[in-house]
């Protein structure tokens, strides 16, 4: 009998992929809106979509040199579901800023005059601010950018191609930025009829993964592209708003789908056992009451709530007894080993303090332009620091001279190709000077002192051994930050306070943003999914910055008046947020799950989490130390 169950389980969601491939005509095109929750299996539905594509209208689509545009979040994603469909030319599988790029490339004309029509903008806020500025610092600052600015809107008018690298930094006056990309192609697909036939002519579906999470600006181009091309273009979107994690998200994304849509659902969740999704319907029920079911071969779990004091103050050692005891209640021996429990913390300050970067977040993660950048490994200025002088200190402390040299050849401006190519003696002096940067980088190191990273910058840039962004050449310019001192520029300020951050957090971070630890974040494990998790909410944690608070949710603390006020206006509250973060933290769980709460007040969590229904008595524990 569950053998039987268990293929009806494979097969419970099948009519979803139905519909979501009959939308996909080239005669009848329509489009849609996937909901497909945690564990559902919706990217291999997005792969199902795409293999039927190329089985029933391959040929033509390649015939007419048309494709299938499919968007997403991550590098990593794009990889994936190009890997799952054998690379087959006719999917342009792109991510976000990728896709938005292929939409303005080329188009030098328009650009220009966006640029041209904006820049003045950008300049009257600058100057705003240069006039209530105040610290020399901060005048000065405001100044060098009105400088440049200026020196961009001049240069403009000579640039006869503007460039863009979607996954790295982009410097000089012809180069975009990862904004500008975004919202260009936003304007220029709602208001240039040109691009819009282009667009329509290339791609019959465009397809998003993790649509949710899609800029607001770039969304609500794509959705007022899809009402006036209704009848000759699909836009196809899986996703599911409970995993909005992302700020930039359109927040009323589900409200916006049009009633001429589909809207397949799929109801399975295929990765979790019974008691972890019980749990994570009890959360999303306060939210638009979604549900899912469990396999017939994932029943039982385990889900328990472990409430210490905010005040504990030894954490590390609280949440060892917390996985001996989770040990004891499963019978699995794993949890007591720290490689194989994956703890996930709501933000990522949390890890950033117990793995020892806390400096180093504290400096930058606060600046909300740097958010997204400094999640994901992708800022400029920190890949100075991970991918060009931590790996060349790295690989002269092994002595490894083959691999220091391939990325000075790959990095350095010194061994520019055209140094290399003039008379012998030139080579000579090119090589003479690399070795003089490089010595000069090496001596911070001096007497195995830990450097902070404006010391190391400093040697690179009066060297010229690497390419230095505007930001960190700026932030040298100024000095640090002092403790008593202001700089009315969020930025600046941030690029200050990193040049006191120790060289040796740089090494920590880089392993962090490439999920080589074993500690995660929402943001970073979405998708992802592990046996054993421990989820850890910790508000207050002193570098905790965040807009979620799991103080509120749990009950130990009241809505704020700002909570309130959201509210009446159907916006998002740290009620809403927190609910988010809970569900798709607690969804990465297979087999177990322990939440750890830290809280000024453990018997009105506990009563909340019973009274919710969310756990039972059995399950709370209050008195673990």
């Amino acid at each position: 009998m569950t053998g039987a169950r268990t293929k009806n389980d494979d097969t419970f969601d099948a009519g979803a992929d139905e519909v979501v491939q009959a939308c996909l005509s080239l005669e009848a095109p329509k489009s849609f809106f996937l909901y497909a929750g945690a564990g559902s299996g919706k990217t291999r539905s997005l792969k199902d979509a795409l293999e039927e594509i190329l089985k029933t209208v391959g040929p033509e689509l390649a015939r007419h040199r048309r494709q299938v545009g499919v968007i997403t979040f991550t590098n990593a994603a794009r990889d994936e579901i190009l890997r799952r469909v054998s690379h087959a030319p006719i999917f342009h599988v792109a991510t976000i800023h990728s896709f938005a790029w292929t939409l303005i490339e080329g188009r030098t004309g328009d650009i220009r005059a966006w640029l041209l029509a904006k820049i003045p903008d950008d300049l009257a806020e600058k100057k705003d601010k240069l006039t209530r500025a105040r610290t020399d610092n901060s005048k000065a600052n405001y100044s060098r950018d009105i400088a440049g600015l200026e020196a961009r809107f001049t240069a403009l008018k000579a640039v006869r191609k503007f460039t863009y690298n979607p996954n790295g930094d982009n410097i000089g006056t012809d180069a975009l930025s990862h904004d500008e990309v975004i919202k260009m192609a936003s304007a220029f697909l709602m208001s240039k009829e040109a691009l819009q036939r282009i667009v329509l002519a290339r791609y019959p579906f465009l397809l998003i993964d993790e649509s949710q999470d899609t800029m607001k600006e770039l969304m609500d181009a794509l959705l007022v592209f899809e009402g006036l091309y209704r009848d000759r273009f699909a836009l196809g979107l899986f996703g599911d708003t409970m995993q909005r994690i992302y700020p930039q998200g359109k927040p009323d994304l589900a409200a916006a789908i049009p009633e001429t849509w589909a809207r397949p659902e799929k109801q399975m969740n295929h990765r979790s056992r019974e008691r972890i999704i019980r749990l994570a319907n009890a959360v999303r029920q306060e939210t638009d009451g979604g549900s899912q079911r469990a396999r017939a071969d994932k029943e039982g779990g385990y889900a328990i709530a472990y409430i210490l004091p905010a005040s504990t103050p030894d954490k590390l050692t609280a949440e060892m007894a917390i996985c001996a005891d989770m040990a004891d209640r499963t019978g699995d021996a794993d949890w007591t080993d720290p490689e194989t429990v994956k703890k996930l913390t709501v933000e990522r300050h949390m890890a950033a303090e117990r793995l020892g970067f806390a400096p180093l977040f504290a400096a930058i993660d606060p600046v909300t332009e740097l958010k997204t950048g400094f999640k994901d490994g992708t800022l400029g200025p920190l890949r100075l620091f991970t991918e060009r002088i931590l790996p060349l200190v790295e690989a002269q402390n092994a002595g490894n001279q083959f691999a220091a040299m391939a990325i000075l050849r790959a990095h350095s401006p010194l061994l520019d190709k055209s140094e290399l190519q003039g008379t012998k003696p030139t080579a000579q002096a090119t090589m003479t000077a690399v070795r003089d940067a490089v010595t000069s980088l090496m001596s911070c190191f001096k007497s195995g002192t830990d450097p902070c990273c404006g010391e190391l910058l400093s040697a690179v840039a009066e060297k010229k051994l690497f390419a230095v962004p505007d930001a960190l050449t700026k932030a040298l310019a100024l000095g640090r930050l002092a403790e008593d001192e202001n700089d009315d520029d969020a930025r600046s300020a941030a690029w200050r306070r990193f040049l006191t951050v120790q060289f040796s957090e740089i090494s920590i971070y880089r392993q962090y943003a490439a999920d080589e630890t074993r500690f995660g974040t929402h943001q970073g494990v979405k998708g992802l999914e592990f046996p054993r998790v421990m989820v850890i909410a910790d508000d207050n944690d002193l570098r905790f910055k965040g807009a979620a608070s799991y103080e509120k949710l749990f009950g130990a603390k009241p809505a704020s008046a700002n909570d309130k006020k959201n509210a009446a206006e159907g916006k998002d509250t740290a009620f809403d947020r927190t609910r988010r973060l809970l569900y798709v933290t607690c969804t990465r769980a297979e087999e177990s799950l322990a939440l750890v709460i830290y809280s000024d007040d453990p018997a009105a969590v506990r009563q909340t989490l019973i009274d919710k229904k969310w756990f039972t008595t059995e399950e709370v524990d209050t008195d673990i130390n």
